[in-house]
C-alpha cells in the first residue's frame, strides 16, 4: 500500500547530512504500486524527483514537491552455462549488498565496485565505476517503469547510451524512466575480472598469488576506507567533481599558458581523462572550509560535511574550488553530485529587436539615452535550475553578454527560430565544446537552417577548435534535460512557426504575433513569463505593446516580463510608467527567481 508522507525530513536519507524537507514523499515496492503514484495528483501536479541510497545528491534548498524512493528488493541468479551467469537485482537493494552477494556466491564481475554507496536502482543511470571497472562493463539490460505511457519496458546496455558517469538516465531519460530492476552479466569464478588498476596491480605483486574476487573486495574496502571518510562522522557524497575529460590539442595550450604539466591518462585518440583530485590538490584547496563544509584532506575529490554544514555552505564551497581550478589550469570541473533546486533562475542577456538598441545611424532620443537600461542587445537568455545552465537563443551579441554575466559553463541549449538574430551567436559557443559536443534542441526547420548556415559544425570531420553540436529535433511535445520537464509551445511569428518554452512555472516566449488556443492552455498556471512586445505601431510578425499585455491578461501569471523591444517603445522608465502593476519591461541583465 502506497502511503503519502507530507513534510517529510530527508536528512537521514542522505549521505551529506544537511538538513532538508519534502513537500511529499512516498516509497514503492511493485511496478503496481508505483502505477498507483503516478495517477495521483501529488505525481501530476508537482515536480518529481527519485532518490535511491541518497549518496550522490545535494538539496539546496526544502524540495517542493514529490520525492520517490524504490523498495524493489531481490537478487536472484540464472545460470546459462558453466562460466556466464545473469544475476537480476531490484532497484532498491543497497549496491553494496549486491555486490557482496556476488562475492560470496562466487560469482566474479562488481569486486572492484565493492563499498560504493547507494542503491541498485542509480548504478546505471550513474554508470559508477570504480578500480578499472564501470557499471557499463557489466549491465545486460535495464528494466524501467515508463512514466509518459505508463508501462514497463526494457533497455539493453547498448540502448542505455553509457558515457563516463553518465547514461541516458541523465538525460533525454532522466525524469520518465524509472528504474525497477537491473540485470548483470557476470562469470561464474572466483578470479577477479580486472586486475588494470595500479593499487589492484602492486596488491596482487605483494600477495604472491592470484588473488580471488573475495581478496580484491576486501583489499578495496580497505583502500576506499583509508582515502574516505566513516559516514557516521563526517557526511559526503564520494567523489563531488568527474574526472575532466580534455582535448589534447587543447591540454597542450593549457601546459603552454599555465607553464603546468597536467596528469592525466588517455582517452581514445584525441582526449585525456585528467586527474581532477590533482587539479584541486595542487590549487591548494585541499582543507579548503566554507561555513561547515570542508575539502576533505585525505582525498580532495571529496567535499564534507563536518557537523553542522548546510547546503549553501557546501554549493559555495564547490564554486571556490571551481574558481581556483579554473583560474590556475583552465579547466572547469563538473560536479558528479547532483543539484536538487526547483528554484529557476532567470537572467534575460538580451532584450533588444534584430537591431538592437542603439540602432546604427540613429539619432534619436532612446538611441542617444545615456541610461544602461535603455542599451538593448538581441534578445537572448539564461535558466538555471536543478544545477543546470541552459541558453535560450545564442543571440550575435552572445559573446558580449557571457562575458558581462561571467558565464563559462552551458549545459544545453534551447532555440526559438533560425533567424539570425537569435542564432548569429552559434559559433561564440566554442568554449562551450572544447571537451564535448554542446547539446542542442529545436524544430525541424531551424535544425536545416543551421546546418546550412553553420554548415563547417556539422561536417563529419570538423576543423580542430569549431564548435561541434548534439542536435536533437523536437516538435510540440514535451521533453526531458536531466530530469528537467520542457514544454515547447508554439507561436506563429508571421507566417512561421517558432518556439516558445515553458520550464515548470516560468514561459519564455520571443517573436510572437499569434497564439493559438491550445498553446495557451500549455501556459494554464503560469507564476511568471516572458514575452515579446515589439512596439506601439502595428507589425506583421510580432506582438504590439497592446496585444502582448492582452495575452499577459488572459494568461494572468503573477509577474510578466516584456522583452524584444525596438527603439519606438521608448525609454525604459517611461514604458515602466505605463504598464500593469505585475507587467515591468526586461532590460540586459535582469535577474529574477521563480519558485
Amino acid at each position: 500500500m502506497v502511503t503519502f508522507e507530507e513534510y517529510k525530513d530527508l536528512t537521514s536519507l542522505t549521505t551529506f547530512g544537511v538538513p532538508v524537507k519534502a513537500r511529499w514523499y512516498a516509497e514503492y515496492a511493485s511496478e503496481k504500486e508505483l502505477l498507483k503514484i503516478t495517477r495521483d495528483g501529488r505525481f501530476i501536479d508537482n515536480q518529481v524527483y527519485y532518490i535511491g541510497g541518497g549518496s550522490n545528491l545535494l538539496f539546496l534548498h526544502d524540495f517542493d514537491g514529490l520525492v520517490l524512493r524504490s523498495a524493489i528488493k531481490g537478487i536472484v541468479r540464472y545460470d546459462k552455462d558453466p562460466q556466464t551467469c545473469y544475476v537480476i537485482a531490484g532497484a532498491g537493494e543497497k549496491w553494496s549488498d549486491l555486490v557482496e552477494w556476488t562475492v560470496n556466491n562466487e560469482i566474479a564481475g562488481l569486486e572492484n565496485m565493492a563499498a560504493i554507496p547507494g542503491d541498485v536502482g542509480a548504478a546505471p543511470v550513474q554508470n559508477v565505476g570504480a578500480y578499472g571497472v564501470e557499471a557499463k562493463d557489466v549491465v545486460f539490460s535495464v528494466e524501467c517503469f515508463d512514466t509518459m505511457t505508463r508501462k514497463t519496458v526494457r533497455f539493453s546496455a547498448e540502448e542505455c547510451g553509457f558515457g563516463y558517469r553518465d547514461s541516458m538516465f541523465k538525460h533525454e531519460g532522466k525524469g520518465r524512466y524509472i528504474v525497477l530492476r537491473v540485470s548483470f552479466r557476470l562469470s561464474q569464478t572466483t578470479k577477479p575480472s580486472n586486475l588494470s588498476y595500479g593499487p589492484l596491480k602492486e596488491f596482487a605483486k605483494n600477495l604472491g598469488h592470484e588473488p580471488t574476487i573475495r581478496e580484491i573486495a576486501d583489499e578495496i574496502k580497505r583502500i576506499r576506507d583509508s582515502k574516505l571518510p566513516d559516514p557516521d562522522k563526517l557526511g559526503s557524497a564520494g567523489s563531488f567533481f568527474k574526472n575532466p575529460v580534455v582535448h589534447n590539442g587543447f591540454l597542450k595550450e593549457i601546459e603552454v599558458l599555465t607553464g603546468q604539466r597536467i596528469q592525466g591518462h588517455p582517452v581514445g585518440e584525441h582526449h585525456t581523462k585528467v586527474s581532477a583530485a590533482w587539479l584541486i590538490d595542487n590549487a591548494g584547496m585541499k582543507g579548503m572550509r566554507c561555513g561547515g563544509a570542508m575539502v576533505y584532506e585525505k582525498q580532495p575529490l571529496v567535499i564534507v560535511n563536518t557537523g553542522h554544514a548546510t547546503a549553501e555552505d557546501v554549493k559555495l564551497l564547490a564554486e571556490k574550488v571551481r574558481s581556483e581550478v579554473r583560474n590556475k589550469f583552465l579547466i572547469d570541473l563538473n560536479p558528479e553530485v547532483n543539484y536538487i533546486d526547483t528554484t529557476i533562475n532567470v537572467t534575460l542577456l538580451g532584450t533588444g529587436t534584430s537591431k538592437g538598441i542603439p540602432e546604427i545611424g540613429c539619432m534619436c532620443r532612446v538611441c542617444q539615452s545615456p541610461y544602461l537600461k535603455d542599451k538593448r542587445t538581441r534578445t537572448s537568455a539564461l535558466v538555471r535550475t536543478m544545477g543546470m545552465t541552459l541558453l535560450i537563443d545564442p543571440s550575435p551579441d552572445f559573446r558580449q553578454q557571457a562575458l558581462r554575466e561571467g558565464l563559462h559553463h552551458i549545459d544545453a541549449v534551447l532555440v526559438t527560430h533560425g533567424h539570425n538574430d537569435h542564432v548569429g551567436g552559434l559559433d561564440d559557443l566554442r568554449p562551450f565544446c572544447a571537451d564535448h559536443r554542446l547539446t542542442v534542441y529545436t524544430d525541424p526547420i531551424t535544425d536545416k537552417e543551421l546546418r546550412t548556415h553553420f554548415e563547417y559544425c556539422f561536417r563529419e570531420h570538423p576543423y580542430p577548435g569549431v564548435p561541434t553540436f548534439d542536435m536533437h529535433v523536437i516538435d510540440k511535445n514535451p521533453f526531458f534535460i536531466n530530469g528537467v520537464k520542457i514544454i515547447p509551445i508554439e507561436v506563429m511569428h508571421g507566417q512561421r512557426p517558432i518556439l516558445g518554452y515553458r520550464i515548470g512555472k516560468f514561459a519564455y516566449i520571443t517573436d510572437a504575433k499569434t497564439i493559438a488556443p491550445e498553446e495557451l492552455e500549455k501556459l494554464e498556471g503560469v507564476d511568471t513569463m516572458v514575452l515579446n512586445a515589439l512596439r506601439d505601431r502595428d507589425h506583421f510578425s510580432h506582438f504590439t505593446l497592446e496585444e502582448a499585455l492582452e495575452v499577459i491578461n488572459e494568461i494572468n501569471p503573477r509577474q510578466a516580463y516584456l522583452t524584444h523591444f525596438n527603439h519606438e517603445i521608448g525609454r525604459h522608465h517611461e514604458l515602466a510608467s505605463r504598464l500593469p502593476e505585475n507587467v515591468a519591461p526586461g532590460y540586459d541583465g535582469l535577474t529574477f527567481n521563480v519558485r
